[in-house]
C-alpha cells in the first residue's frame, strides 16, 4: 500500500526590509534563467505582497527590475560573442565606449580575456589603431562575430593592463608600480643569430 503525504508550506518568522527585498529582486533579475528562477520569482512575489499591499505600487517595484534584467541580458550577449570570437578565432566588431564616454566602432582580432583585481579585459589587435589594445569588457556595449578569421598575434606584444588598473593603496598595486618604475629594459641575445 502506498501512502501519500502532503507537506504544508512552513510560515517563516522572517522580517525583510524593503532594501533586502530589492536586493532579492536584483539578484533574480541578474540571473533570469537560473535553475531556481521560477521559484525565486514566486518567493519574490510573496515578499513584495507582504511588504507592499497596493498592487499598482507592487507592479512598479517589479517593473524597476526590468533595467537589471535588460543589462544582464546585454552582458550575457556580449560575453557570448567575445567567447565565440576567441574560440572560433573570428574578427569581432565592438561598439565600445572609452573611459571618457566617447563611443567608437572597432574591428578587432581577439587574442584573450584577462582579469585584473578590478576589471576584465578583452586583449585584441585593434585594426583602427594598428596595435594591441586592452578593452574593458564592461565598456563593450555590443559585440558582433564576423566570418573573417582573426590571426594569432605574438603574446609578447600584449603588454600589460592600463596603468590606472592598480589600486594605489593596495600593497600589490604599489609593488607592481615600483617594480615597473625601477626596471630598465634589458637586451636579450637569443641563440642562432647571424654573425657579422
Amino acid at each position: 500500500m502506498t501512502r501519500t503525504v502532503t507537506h504544508q508550506a512552513a510560515a517563516l518568522p522572517l522580517s525583510v526590509s524593503p532594501e533586502e527585498a530589492a536586493a532579492i529582486a536584483v539578484a533574480l533579475a541578474a540571473q533570469p534563467d537560473g535553475p531556481y528562477a521560477g521559484d525565486g520569482r514566486t518567493a519574490l512575489d510573496k515578499v513584495l505582497a507582504a511588504l507592499e499591499p497596493d498592487p499598482r505600487r507592487r507592479e512598479g517595484l517589479v517593473a524597476r527590475t526590468q533595467l537589471v534584467r535588460t543589462e544582464a541580458a546585454r552582458s550575457r550577449g556580449v560575453r557570448s560573442a567575445l567567447e565565440e570570437g576567441l574560440t572560433r578565432r573570428r574578427v569581432l566588431v565592438l561598439d565600445y565606449r572609452d573611459g571618457k564616454g566617447a563611443a567608437s566602432l572597432r574591428e578587432v582580432e581577439p587574442q584573450l580575456l584577462a582579469r585584473t583585481a578590478e576589471h576584465e579585459y578583452l586583449v585584441a589587435w585593434c585594426r583602427e589603431r594598428q596595435a594591441v589594445r586592452w578593452f574593458r569588457t564592461d565598456r563593450i556595449e555590443s559585440a558582433e562575430v564576423t566570418a573573417e578569421p582573426a590571426p594569432r598575434r605574438d603574446p609578447a606584444t600584449f603588454g600589460a593592463p592600463p596603468a590606472g588598473d592598480h589600486h594605489p593603496t593596495h600593497p600589490a598595486g604599489r609593488a607592481l608600480r615600483q617594480r615597473a618604475e625601477t626596471q630598465r629594459p634589458r637586451l636579450v641575445v637569443l641563440p642562432g643569430g647571424r654573425q657579422v
